[in-house]
């Protein structure tokens, strides 16, 4: 009965365990760095399993040309073996280039040179088969040309892939500190009997024992690639966003080393007149043609430049580029066009003033005015028509006194505080008692801005007050029975909706907030043909966005409710 030498058994087992691991990258065949690694480790099995093979023929022709055999197979590992460290890490321009490819014709003129060994003394001399531990050796002496090529082949390249995977994943896979370890221990025990191989004496280097050690090899592998999924997120990602990120911005970049001298910039820079490759390596003040001292410090500033755009300004700002040692070593400035900015903002600005100062002073004329014309004017007709220019006068000034109070509020620093609800709306349903059926019903507290918050709700219980007197059956009801008071409801409570802690519903029994009015709102933005009829609403809906809120409405046949949404909430007591 034929029993196989130990070492064989060995080698098999290490083409399993090879083959295992391949099998299981496969399932990611649809990546270029699988499949060059599925093709490394598919080498590897057939390098494991034909040497199996050949330490157990004693016959010594097909025993010279089983190692042949499996030598061509180990002089495809590490070539595959590279491809996948470039890919996986993000060299991907490297290992689609001519470079790489051309670095295949070491392992393809190794092959050659195997394959045709018998023919000629340029592979190996002193072949002959020898007994090895109970198996069937083979001791030849590499010549030095195939020495050198064994060794760029196998370990060069190996080596390069490994340090490659090191390296990244230390640098952008800081979950993989473990993974990485086992990476670079994995080319270990291979080139130790590699080595062993290469340069030991007779029987230990008949026998090439990278193919036992390629079971630890492989087991590592699995261990990094397998077990731990690094598959499912390769630093590529983040390699490649380093290299492209700062390209990709669409505001100018420049890159200064710790002397203040540009050293890179992205392509949006180019508009810049000062700004060309001849000028890397010049201080930044001379290349901007700006007396920039030191471009790390947090000051904000401003540079117009001429571009070829026409003038633009520029918000300046920079930030520390900080090695893992801590030292700064540079800094990246972006300048960040703000020229619509600034444009939009100091059109904002006027029409704030005009806002403030020259329509409100306008207005108060023209009220005045047309309050004396009412008293003055005999004809009805007459008095009727200053009466409508004296209440649209109102009616813009009140919209006024809004856009201002709100602005107001917008400039001062929110003041979040305990805010008894009760006690708040109480004083906002004060004023229209005796124009409407107030009431209100309040069972928590909450934490907020006392004054953003009573504001969103006097502009609420306003706009119920006003348009909650006519049109809905539940009103009509009531005008039949003599009332025809708007009736208008406010409640608080703790909310159900996860994300927020306190409800306060304000509900009225009008028609209904009209649904363009509601469209414009969830879209967030008029148009000349779709837009309110006012300011009371965005007002809310802006006074909640700075609280943290939310505001929905809800419109039935009795009325609408339009609910305040609100993160926090305080106990009562």
């Amino acid at each position: 009965m034929f029993t196989p030498p130990l070492l064989a058994v060995v080698a098999v087992a290490s083409a399993l365990a090879s083959a295992s691991v391949a099998a299981y990258v496969w399932r990611y065949r649809t990546r270029p760095d699988a499949r060059w690694f599925t093709a490394s480790l598919g080498a590897q099995s057939l390098w494991c399993l034909t040497y199996a093979a050949a330490l157990a023929v004693p016959t010594p022709d097909v025993r010279v040309a089983l190692e042949l055999a499996s030598l061509v197979c180990m002089f495809w590992v590490s070539y595959p073996f590279l491809g996948f460290a470039l890919e996986y890490t993000g060299y991907l321009d490297v290992s689609n280039s001519r470079t790489f490819a051309a670095l295949a014709a070491l392992p393809f003129a190794t092959s050659a040179l195997a394959v045709t060994a018998p023919f000629h003394d340029s592979f190996w001399t002193g072949v002959r088969v020898v007994d090895a531990f109970g198996a069937v050796g083979l001791a030849y002496a590499l010549t030095p040309l195939a020495l050198v090529l064994v060794l760029v082949v196998v370990s060069t390249y190996a080596t390069l892939g490994s340090l490659l995977l090191i390296d990244t994943i230390l640098s952008y896979g800081r979950f993989y500190r473990t993974e990485a370890l086992a990476v670079g221990l994995s080319v270990v025990p291979p080139g130790a009997g590699l080595a062993v191989w290469l340069f030991g004496p007779d029987p230990v280097g008949a026998i090439n024992w990278a193919v036992a050690l390629a079971v630890p090899h492989a087991l590592l592998d699995a261990y990094a690639f397998v077990g731990t999924e690094m598959f499912e997120a390769s630093p590529a990602t983040r390699r490649v966003a380093d290299e492209q990120s700062i390209d990709a911005l669409p505001d100018p970049v420049l890159v200064v080393d710790d002397a203040d001298r540009l050293v890179d910039y992205n392509a949006a820079a180019r508009a810049f007149p000062g700004v060309a490759d001849e000028r890397v390596g010049r201080p930044i003040g001379g290349v901007l043609d700006e007396p920039f001292a030191s471009v790390a410090d947090d000051d904000d500033r401003y540079l117009t430049v001429d571009t070829d755009a026409g003038r633009r300004e520029f918000d300046v700002q920079t930030a520390p580029l900080v090695a893992p040692s801590g030292r700064e070593v540079g800094a990246t400035v972006l300048f960040r066009d703000v020229t619509d900015e600034r444009e939009r903002r100091q059109r904002l600005e006027v029409l704030n003033r005009i806002l403030r100062h020259n329509l409100r002073n306008k207005l108060t004329t023209v009220i005045g005015s047309s309050s004396m014309l009412e008293e003055r004017l005999d004809d009805p007709e007459n008095r009727q028509l200053a009466t409508y220019v004296r209440q649209s006068g109102e009616a813009l000034q009140e919209i006024g006194e809004k856009a201002r109070r709100f602005d107001a509020l917008q400039r001062r620093e929110l003041a979040v505080e305990r805010v008894d609800l009760a006690a708040l709306v109480d004083d906002v349903l004060e004023p229209y008692a005796d124009r409407a059926d107030v009431a209100a019903a309040v069972s928590v507290d909450a934490v907020t801005d006392r004054e953003t918050l009573s504001f969103a709700l006097e502009n609420l219980v306003e706009n119920a007050v006003e348009h909650g007197a006519t049109g809905s059956p539940s009103q009509a009801r009531e005008n039949a029975e003599g009332s025809d008071d708007p009736r208008v409801r406010v409640s608080a409570t703790a909310a159900d909706r996860d994300e927020y802690a306190v409800r306060i519903d304000v509900s009225d029994d009008g028609p209904g907030i009209p649904e363009t009015e509601l469209d414009v709102l969830s879209r967030g933005y008029e148009s000349s043909l779709e837009h309110g009829s006012g300011i009371g609403l965005w007002i809310v809906v802006w006074c909640l966005a700075r609280l943290g809120g939310d505001v929905t409405f809800e419109t039935d046949e009795s009325g609408t409710t339009v609910t305040l949404w609100l993160s926090e909430a305080a106990a009562r007591t």
